[in-house]
């Protein structure tokens, strides 16, 4: 079973990017991955994408950078914002002022990483109008 939200996983490490599309794929996510925010901005151009797992620190453009340009550009795909580096905490609390929608240490289990992913890609509540 495929959902209907596709999930861009954004990452240098390669191992990293393997492990997240493994575990998501089986929960019936479509998954895209990129290597860099340069080939994010590709991906995300060419495919409606619901959310995008991000990495903070890596060569070319990292992921402050991208957050950035995605927001000025407007695009309104949900991010959550992941670092593995020493000073991931600080990182990640950037990350949240310039419009990541949620935050994640890269060595949190990764039952947390999937339900960060779930509750991002939830439906919003329906609203009922009163008769």
């Amino acid at each position: 079973m495929q959902l209907d939200e596709p999930i861009l996983v954004v990452d240098d490490d390669e191992a990293y990017r393997i492990l997240l599309r493994h575990h998501l794929e089986a929960q019936g996510y479509t998954v895209f991955e990129a290597e860099d925010g340069i080939k994010a901005y590709t991906v995300v151009r060419e495919s409606p994408i619901g959310l995008m797992i991000l990495d903070l620190v890596m060569p070319n453009e990292d992921g402050l950078e991208t957050i950035l340009g995605l927001r000025r550009e407007g695009f309104r795909t949900k991010i959550l914002a992941v670092s593995g580096a020493s000073q991931a905490r600080i990182y990640l609390k950037i990350a949240a002022r310039l419009g990541a929608d949620a935050e994640i240490e890269k060595i949190r289990p990764m039952s947390e990483l999937l339900g960060k992913v779930h509750s991002l890609l939830k439906p919003p509540p329906a609203h009922f109008e009163r008769l």
